[in-house]
This record gives structure tokens, sequence and C-alpha cells, in this order.
């Protein structure tokens, strides 16, 4: 079986990057995910062209460990995921809105 690695670089105990492709994350999911976290980390998006480098750092001073920052991808494919399903179904919750509302329009 095939060794996956995950695009973490460990900067210093309290801090990691991981980089993820602009093919696969737009800015919108990645700044909603990284919001979620603001509670516990410090969060920098840049862009270097053809991915976005997220940095993390932790606001207790504590160790950011490979485990967070895979739970914390998990969350980047999850917000994606919405906002993919939103472009392309959303007229339809538009839809049965505007439907379920017509008899208060009236």
């Amino acid at each position: 079986m095939a060794h996956l690695t995950y695009p973490i670089t460990h900067i210093e105990e309290s801090k990691a990057m991981v980089s993820l492709s602009k093919s696969l994350y737009s800015k919108e999911a990645l700044q909603a995910t990284a919001y979620k976290y603001s509670g516990d980390y410090y969060i920098h998006l840049s862009d270097n062209g053809e991915a976005f480098d997220v940095l993390f750092e932790s606001k207790k001073e504590i160790a950011v460990d490979d485990t967070t920052i895979k739970e914390i991808c998990n969350d980047f494919i999850d917000q994606q995921i919405r906002i993919d399903t939103e472009k392309q179904f959303g007229h339809i919750r538009d839809l049965i809105v505007e439907e379920a509302f017509k008899p208060v329009n009236k």
C-alpha cells in the first residue's frame, strides 16, 4: 500500500503550515474554515500562485500536532463541498423558499 503524506510543514512547536491547491479549494472555503478555528489559532492565509499557504500558530503556546491539522483539513474539504453545493443547487432552495412564502406575499 502506498504511503500517503500530508502537506504539513512544522515551523516551530506551536506553528505549522499547510499548502492547499487552488484547483481544489477556494479562498472563501479557507476563510470560512479559518474563522471556525480563530479562537484557538492565529491563522494567516497567503496566496503563493498555485496554492494557498495556511499558517497556524497556537494561541495557547501548545504544540500544533498533525492530528489537529488533519482535522482542520477535513473541515476545509467540508466547507468547499458546502460552497460547491450552494453554487450548484442554491437556486433550488430559493425556489422552495419562494414557494413556501407565496401565500404570505398575496
